[in-house]
């Protein structure tokens, strides 16, 4: 297969995987997770999260998440089917005061589907 098809078809879902989360549109997000999805989150505010399966992802309780006003992508780094994106996000914390983040998630896909996400957060919480 031709590398240079599989970088930007890679590229082209990580795009619209990030919409998709910027956009709140879970439902959707959730269509590109494989069922048996491996998460890891790794923050400076709350340590290191593993999530298992998609049950999990779905059931994930973000009630120490601020609410985001809006998300910066960066650069998106894609090497066959794997890929990074660093980005900033602003919003709200829970009591009122205004959150600043930086990100990096990394992408493994296996058959157009998530198969396992690193998400690395430094955020303005203190620990």
């Amino acid at each position: 297969m031709n590398r240079l098809w599989i970088m930007e078809n890679t590229r082209q879902l990580v795009e619209r995987i990030n919409a998709l989360f910027v956009e709140g549109n879970m439902e959707s997000f959730m269509d590109y997770l494989a069922e048996d999805v491996i998460w890891e989150m790794f923050t400076s505010s709350s340590g290191h999260t593993v999530l298992h399966g998609k049950k999990e992802v779905s059931e994930m309780d973000g009630s120490d998440m601020p609410e985001h006003t809006g998300f910066e992508f960066g650069t998106i780094v894609v090497d066959g089917e794997t890929a990074s994106v660093q980005g900033k996000s602003t919003g709200k914390l829970k009591d009122g005061t205004d959150y600043h983040g930086h990100f990096c998630d990394v992408y493994h896909f296996r058959n157009n589907k998530i198969a396992k996400i690193e998400s690395y957060v430094i955020d303005s919480r203190k620990p």
